[in-house]
C-alpha cells in the first residue's frame, strides 16, 4: 500500500512539474472584441456587449450595431459566453429562442469559417464579434473595440 501512495506522489510530482514548464512557456491569450476598420465606435462595456449579444437593440454613433457569432473556435465561444453573457451555450440558445418567439427578433448569425467571419464585419457596417488576439493579428481591415477576456493562468 505505501509503495502504491510512493508511486502515486512521484507520478503527481512528475505531473506538476511538466504542467509548470510548459504553462510557462505559452503565451498570453487575449479575447478581443473586434469591428471593421471603418467603424468609428468607442469602446463597449462589457454590460453593453452582453446585452448585444442576448439581442437588445444597440446604436453607437448613429450606427446601429449588429453581433455576429464567432463559433469558429470552440474555446473561444465557451469562453464568450461564459465570462462575458454569463450564460452557458444551453442557456444562450434558449435566450435567443425566446427572444425570436417572444418578439420575433432574429438570432445573430453564426460563422464556423474564419474568413467568412471577416468578410460579414467588413461587407456589414456597425457588425461587431469576438477572435482571438492572434487571430485578429492575422486579419487586415479589422481593428479590436477592447479585450473582453484574459487568460489569467499563463
Amino acid at each position: 500500500m505505501q509503495r502504491k501512495a510512493a508511486k502515486l506522489k512521484v507520478l503527481l510530482m512528475c505531473l506538476c512539474l511538466v504542467c509548470t514548464n510548459s504553462s510557462a512557456e505559452t503565451t498570453q491569450r487575449s479575447l478581443l472584441l473586434v469591428c471593421s476598420n471603418n467603424l468609428t465606435i468607442e469602446p463597449l462595456a462589457h454590460a453593453e456587449v452582453r446585452k448585444l449579444f442576448l439581442g437588445v437593440p444597440m446604436t453607437k454613433a448613429q450606427v446601429r450595431l449588429r453581433p455576429l457569432l464567432n463559433t469558429s473556435d470552440r474555446f473561444a465561444t465557451d469562453v464568450f459566453l461564459q465570462q462575458i453573457v454569463f450564460m452557458s451555450k444551453r442557456e444562450y440558445e434558449r435566450q435567443l429562442l425566446s427572444r425570436v418567439f417572444r418578439l420575433g427578433d432574429q438570432r445573430p448569425p453564426e460563422y464556423e469559417n474564419i474568413d467568412a467571419l471577416v468578410k460579414a464585419l467588413l461587407d456589414n457596417p456597425g457588425s461587431v464579434s469576438y477572435m482571438w488576439s492572434e487571430q485578429l493579428g492575422r486579419q487586415s481591415g479589422l481593428k479590436s473595440l477592447g479585450i473582453l477576456w484574459t487568460d489569467s493562468n499563463n
